[in-house]
């Protein structure tokens, strides 16, 4: 009993150092979107002496923050449907062997983990513009698609392995075509995978910051990560709208994540235990 109160003790001594450590930038950021510089970098942890609501006016008229928020979601989920569906196609040919270059699918697509996306960066550049591809959404969509390809490819693949051939079999005895197959008895059993590799996917386009600012020149079109890097200056800063935008553009990921937490925390629990 003795060893079990110290054992507890100890638990709750980590637990709160680690919801402190983890706490305190939420904190800081969200005090900190309702302060002047001044206010900022004096009072660091103390509250706001006189709420700056102005900040939250900037950051939507002058960051235009909402429309940046916009166009991540919009590249995030146009790059997980196209990852979602190619991929799973991709992973039951490889998972089942239905082609003999299977296992050099699997290295192919193995390269894509080794080599870094920033060290393909210039020829990107220049392929996108030879061919006028800049400043549009499908292009974009498709480029961060081939990027998150590679990782949702091999987490998926070890799901579709796992579920029995037999099922495959019943289902081509019932008439079934390969797609009806995929989407219909794979794609619901495997499900968990998909569901990590998608959140994965959506994550890294969500915060993707190099490609966005290399090939996006307009305005119109610039993301979170782009409108949050304009904002700091040479010999000036003002942080509160900069904060503010931080926290406009975290709130949809708190709502999405509270909407869906147990489908979230289930998938990636579920692609933790298949890696």
């Amino acid at each position: 009993m003795k060893k079990c109160s110290i054992g507890k003790v100890i638990y709750w001594i980590l637990a709160v150092l680690f919801s402190a450590v983890f706490i305190y930038p939420v904190y800081f950021t969200v005090i900190s979107s309702f302060k002047n510089n001044n206010e900022i970098w004096n009072t660091m942890f103390a509250m706001p002496s006189a709420m700056e609501w102005g900040n939250y006016i900037s950051a939507v008229f002058d960051v235009q923050i909402i429309r940046a928020v916009a166009n991540s979601f919009l590249f995030s989920i146009g790059a997980c449907v196209v990852v979602i569906l190619l991929v799973t196609m991709a992973a039951y040919v490889v998972a089942r062997k239905l082609l003999k270059c299977t296992g050099f699918l699997r290295l192919y697509y193995l390269l894509g983990l080794m080599i870094p996306p920033y060290a393909m960066l210039i020829p990107i550049v220049t392929m996108f513009t030879t061919f006028h591809l800049r400043d549009r959404y499908l292009p974009m969509i498709f480029l961060y698609a081939a990027i998150n390809f590679p990782m949702s490819f091999y987490l998926i693949t070890g799901f579709i392995t796992s579920i029995s051939k037999e099922l495959d079999e019943a289902a081509i005895m019932d008439g079934c075509s390969t797609f009806g197959i995929v989407f219909r008895i794979i794609f619901p059993i495997a499900k968990p995978g998909i569901f990590t590799g998608a959140i994965m996917a959506f994550l890294a386009v969500y915060n993707e910051l190099v490609f966005a600012n290399t090939l996006l020149t307009s305005k119109a079109m610039k993301t979170i990560s782009v409108r949050l890097l304009g904002l700091q200056g040479e010999r000036f800063t003002s942080y509160g709208p900069m904060f503010a935008a931080i926290v406009m553009s975290i709130v949809p990921i708190l709502i999405i994540y509270l909407l869906f937490q147990e489908k979230i925390e289930g998938g990636a629990v579920a692609g933790a235990v298949k890696g």
